[in-house]
């Protein structure tokens, strides 16, 4: 059987072709609505004092590499964000204090993650733009625009460029990292 699928057929002819990307795909949309009514307890939390993340359960060849396409990026950006969506309209009154998120990271997508801030100080340091330059705000584009991603309402985007020079311990960094959900200034 011939897979024809646009979206998990590579453009050029060689190219490695992904497996299962159609079951990969509606697996994460499965697991974003897992969390429509499951937001994590006290007693879960607890246990990190600053931060609790869930990274995207999806192998790195489905979301990066040659066989990647930007449909399938688009589509497991799309699961990320309604997976926090899922959290937002699950918190509890008594977890009001928690700041839910996703992080879509760019062009390394495999660290994207589901991210809920318990400490308000270490989500402005994720966010918030360093004197030395190394993380500054991103404003003059959108991710969301660029891919055409739906955001529900109350959902708001956020961009931050992380470029870390490379130093003869560490090869540095040099990532775009778009935050959704509960992003906005205060909360």
């Amino acid at each position: 059987m011939r897979n024809n699928h646009a979206i998990t057929r590579p453009g050029t002819r060689g190219k490695k072709k992904l497996r299962d990307a159609p079951r990969r795909l509606r697996n994460l949309q499965q697991w974003a609505g897992s969390f429509s009514g499951a937001f994590p307890s006290p007693e879960a939390l607890g246990n990190e004092a600053r931060y609790w993340n869930y990274k995207i359960p999806t192998r790195a060849d489905l979301i990066e590499g040659p066989a990647s396409t930007r449909e399938i990026q688009r589509a497991c950006a799309q699961s990320l964000i309604a997976a926090c969506t899922n959290l937002i309209q699950s918190r509890p009154v008594s977890q009001a204090a928690v700041r839910v998120t996703c992080c879509i990271a760019w062009p390394g997508m495999f660290a994207s993650e589901i991210c809920l801030y318990l400490d308000e100080d270490y989500f402005q340091g994720h966010v918030a733009t360093t004197a030395d330059g190394q993380v500054t705000a991103i404003t003059s584009r959108s991710l969301a625009d660029e891919w055409q991603l739906a955001l529900p309402e109350g959902v708001q985007e956020r961009g931050v460029q992380v470029s870390i020079p490379p130093t003869e311990h560490d090869d540095g960094l040099e990532q775009e990292y778009w935050f959704y959900g509960e992003v906005a200034e205060e909360h």
